[in-house]
């Protein structure tokens, strides 16, 4: 059977939206190594822990919310470690990617007692200090995309609007998850799409500190341009002009994700309406 033309891009799209989880799971977008915690030597106490805590994550058992820390050893060779997924990732996806985490994050920090590994879809860091419940704004991270939107005063001010709103939601969750994802279309038809996340044993207080943190380096960053991350150890938070995100299951998804999802689910009804008649 001849397939036509608009098939074959439809199947196309769709081996895009198959693989599109492999491939963000595959590379890190960015690692920090601290080396004013200090760095341990082969063979010492410390690298045994660590080792042993990286390994250890192989074996946990995965749950709905994408947030595992472990401790192993004494003080001062105790190796403390967080890995924490984004809020939309499927369980199997979450541990795929905390997989490459444990992997990767020995390869680029080979010798720090303090580091962390981010990836689109999870992260991982470690510290021979508490990390566990403790905001942390360290360091920060800015991945921006270099090209501008076209009309930037109209596209800064819904995206700031919303934001705000989804600091709010994200830092009102729960002990097992704090984000929220939103997405609106300003005034002269630009399209925006974010989130943000924090790690979900901090307070909301200190989530709500966290995140306006990342908040007030955007302006500075990334105002104006099509896409940006603003990373800290404890949050972060994501915007781009196309759907990044999965559709989320939680209460501090904005229901315009609904909405949105609805449609394309229509849309790609009348796709395969419209396939299955040719």
């Amino acid at each position: 059977m001849e397939i036509g033309s608009s098939a074959l891009l439809f199947l196309l799209a769709l081996s895009l939206v198959f693989t599109f989880g492999t491939a963000q799971n595959s590379n890190p977008t960015a690692s920090s190594c601290s080396n004013d915690r200090g760095n341990f030597t082969a063979g010492s106490a410390y690298e045994t822990n660590l080792n042993a805590v990286l390994s250890s994550f192989s074996s946990i058992a995965a749950n709905d919310y994408g947030f595992y820390n472990l401790s192993i050893g004494q003080t001062p060779d105790q190796v403390n470690a967080i890995a924490l997924c984004r809020g939309d990732v499927q369980p199997d996806v979450c541990l795929s990617c905390i997989d490459n985490a444990t992997t990767e994050i020995t390869s680029v920090c080979p010798n720090q007692k303090e580091a962390g590994i981010w990836y689109d879809f999870c992260m991982l860091r470690y510290s021979n200090r508490s990390i566990i419940g403790v905001l942390d704004r360290s360091i920060v991270i800015q991945l921006v995309n270099p090209s501008n939107v076209t009309d930037a005063a109209s596209f800064n001010t819904a995206l700031n609007n919303m934001l705000v709103d989804l600091m709010n939601r994200a830092s009102s969750g729960g002990s097992l998850r704090k984000f929220a994802t939103g997405n609106v279309i300003d005034p002269v038809l630009q399209p925006i799409y974010a989130l943000e996340q924090c790690s979900p044993d901090l307070t909301q207080e200190d989530c709500t500190t966290c995140l306006e943190t990342t908040l007030s380096v955007i302006p500075g960053c990334c105002g104006g341009r099509r896409g940006a991350q603003v990373i800290l150890p404890s949050c972060f938070v994501r915007f781009e002009m196309e759907r990044f995100f999965q559709e989320p299951t939680n209460e501090t998804t904005s229901n315009s994700n609904s909405k949105t999802y609805a449609s394309l689910q229509i849309f790609y009804r009348s796709v395969y309406a419209f396939l299955a008649g040719n």
